[in-house]
């Protein structure tokens, strides 16, 4: 359940920082949204990670995962692309920020990133977001193969590459001009060592030989170690931040994760009715906020969001609540009973024969 309340805080922390500061007018200390989008994926790495190494054994695993993966997050995606596209028709290319907008079939396919790198912008601002559910499922796709066909012992070394390939990617754009920033920012080997943390952080939680008694104290602390250093990435400038921030935000969140998982004090806070409420929506408020935020503005004042104005201020403050709202509805009508049809594909209790040794294999 805690993990459930971190989820709705890093919700709120995305949703709070584009209606409130990431406009013109903005309040830049509301801009933490990036704290949420990293956390985000640092839970992902994480709990389908755990999921898939207590799965791995099953002799229908692959179907049951991309199933339920599928129906847990295609539909409601697709719907809001679509109703999305279907919006910019009829509305003012004035105020719904549709330019430049990239193909439907980009959306569709999870391409979007490669349209924000080859124009250097983020395309359609309505559908922005979309680049971080394009690398969820081009991660959906490709860790199960990865984390089921390699032995448990030399996982830990090849999470290690990753974080390795991730930071060097990083370098090779920020500080030498490899490619544009958005290669940094957008394509998932540039963002793998969020994902790849969390799946350490699951390889730890399902091994029964990790010395938890000596490290629970340390997992409580690392995370203000890991904000102290960003601070002090920052306050260094230049590419600093943009190489290595993201695994110090991937460190500081996965400790955080283990911390509540392990029974940490802080674990009951997460625990909240009200942050698993957003915990709970997370995924459809995340799809349609922005959406509905520039068509209220649009409707109501011709314009594109701001909050340069008491009017602009005044549409932002009844946006946020529908925004809840619709996500609500697209949860109770097109998430929820989608994922609990997934959720009848059950995990077989057969296993999946063993791949034979290469020593036996020799024999």
């Amino acid at each position: 359940m805690a993990l459930d309340g971190v989820r709705g805080l890093m919700t709120l922390f995305v949703v709070v920082s584009h209606l409130f500061a990431e406009v013109p007018g903005g309040v830049s200390a509301l801009m933490f949204g990036w704290i949420g989008v990293d956390m985000f994926f640092v839970l992902s790495g994480y709990l389908v990670g755990k999921l898939i190494l207590e799965k791995r054994a099953c002799e229908n695993f692959f179907s049951v995962f991309y199933a339920r993966r599928f129906l847990r997050t295609i539909p409601a995606y697709m719907i809001t692309v679509l109703v999305v596209f279907g919006l910019f028709r009829l509305c003012d290319p004035a105020w719904s920020e549709a330019e430049p907008l990239f193909p439907l079939w980009s959306y569709l396919t999870f391409s979007q990133p490669a349209f924000m790198i080859a124009t250097e912008t983020i395309g359609a601002h309505w559908l922005a977001p979309t680049w971080t559910l394009a690398m969820e499922e081009h991660f959906y796709l490709l860790a199960p193969a990865a984390i089921v066909f390699t032995p448990r012992r030399w996982l830990p070394a090849v999470l290690a590459c990753v974080v390795a390939l991730a930071v060097g990617l990083r370098l090779a754009v920020f500080e030498f001009g490899f490619a544009n920033h958005m290669v940094g920012l957008t394509l998932l080997p540039s963002r793998g060592d969020l994902l790849a943390v969390g799946i350490l952080g699951a390889l730890m939680a399902t091994s029964p030989r990790v010395p938890w008694k000596m490290l629970e104290p340390w997992l409580r602390w690392t995370p203000l170690a890991a904000l102290g250093g960003i601070l002090v990435l920052k306050r260094l400038g230049g590419s600093a931040f943009d190489v290595f921030g993201p695994l110090t935000m991937a460190i500081g969140c996965a400790s955080y994760l283990l911390a509540l998982v392990r029974g940490a004090p802080e674990a009951k806070t997460m625990e909240s009715r009200f942050l698993r409420f957003f915990g709970n929506n997370s995924y459809c408020i995340y799809l349609s906020h922005l959406p509905v935020l520039g068509l209220m503005h649009g409707l109501i004042l011709h314009a594109r969001p701001g909050l340069g104005s008491p009017a602009q201020w005044a549409v932002t403050l009844m946006a946020a609540p529908v925004c809840v709202l619709v996500g609500v509805g697209m949860t109770k009508l097109i998430e929820e009973p989608l994922t609990r049809w997934g959720r009848s594909w059950k995990w077989s209790e057969s296993r999946r024969a063993a791949r034979p040794s290469f020593a036996a294999s020799q024999a």
